[in-house]
């Protein structure tokens, strides 16, 4: 067949025709042209191919030892509707399968039916939902020193959270959704990511750059805490931003109570997008 689809990894070879098809998409705002490079090093980036052109392209990131992540499928507006997206979400599925993956997730937004179709005829299943919240970064007036804890005393408060619980045990690093863990949590240490107040800790706080737009992007990965002490950590985290040159914090929220106080501090909501949606593959 002349026009058959046909995926396979990318290489090097293909950078251009990728960066093309990422010009397209949400009029020239893509951040795919930030990370290509790195994706390109580290695999995991398919791209499929109808009469030899790249129409398309999806990335498969390993996060964590077995823990698989999809994101950045994107095809050609021009070839939108031949059944490109679903050739590639497949592909995705059979290379990471082979991988002896201990899961494999994604998100995509509820309003984003397409995705969700495919993404359920493959055998995904709804495991959370969050929303997406920003506030443009202002650095504050006074900022309460933060002190970094131990790793080991993170992820106690982390695993007595309800905020965590909320997110089924899932932390929104951006619209990368990651399994917490005593090593994520050491991880997220080294990077200087972790913030307290009080011993034992009474809040803790998990500030990351977004991993796709570092610069512009600040992440509240994670909020909880007595109630008398969250505005300090927020405005610690608005500092954080401000030092950073981030110009929005963003946040992923499951828990309603956080996501009221979110609100109630200047934080908005983006309709449009509704819930935010984590699947994980069920395994038949």
């Amino acid at each position: 067949l002349m026009n058959a689809i046909s995926v396979r990894e990318a290489g090097w070879k293909d950078k251009e025709e990728i960066l093309a098809i990422s010009q397209k998409i949400w009029e020239g705002e893509d951040y795919v042209p930030v990370v290509l490079e790195g994706w390109l090093s580290q695999g995991g980036l398919l791209v499929a191919e109808l009469s030899g052109k790249v129409v398309g392209f999806a990335k498969v990131t390993e996060l964590s030892p077995g823990e698989f992540w999809f994101e950045g499928l994107r095809v050609d507006p021009a070839h939108q509707g031949k059944g490109v997206a679903k050739a590639l979400a497949q592909a995705q599925l059979e290379w990471t399968l082979s991988r002896q993956p201990k899961t494999i997730r994604l998100a995509t937004v509820e309003t984003n039916e397409p995705s969700l179709h495919i993404a359920q005829n493959l055998g995904f299943r709804e495991v959370a939902r969050f929303f997406y919240l920003e506030a443009e970064v202002r650095k504050p007036q006074k900022v309460r020193e933060l002190r970094a804890p131990a790793p080991e005393e993170a992820w106690e408060f982390l695993r007595g959270s309800q905020v965590l619980a909320e997110g089924k045990g899932l932390l929104g690093l951006g619209w990368r959704f990651c399994q917490a863990s005593p090593e994520l949590v050491g991880e997220l240490a080294q990077k200087e990511a972790l913030f307290t107040l009080g011993e034992p800790p009474c809040g803790l706080l998990i500030l990351v750059p977004d991993p796709y737009t570092p610069r512009e992007l600040g992440c509240l990965a994670f909020l909880d805490g007595e109630e008398g002490i969250l505005p300090a950590l927020l405005r610690f985290a608005q500092g954080w931003a401000a030092q950073n040159g981030q110009k929005i914090l963003s946040a992923m929220v499951a828990a309603p109570w956080i996501f009221r106080f979110l609100l109630a501090q200047g934080f908005q909501f983006i309709p449009e997008l509704g819930a935010v949606l984590v699947l994980e593959y069920a395994p038949s």
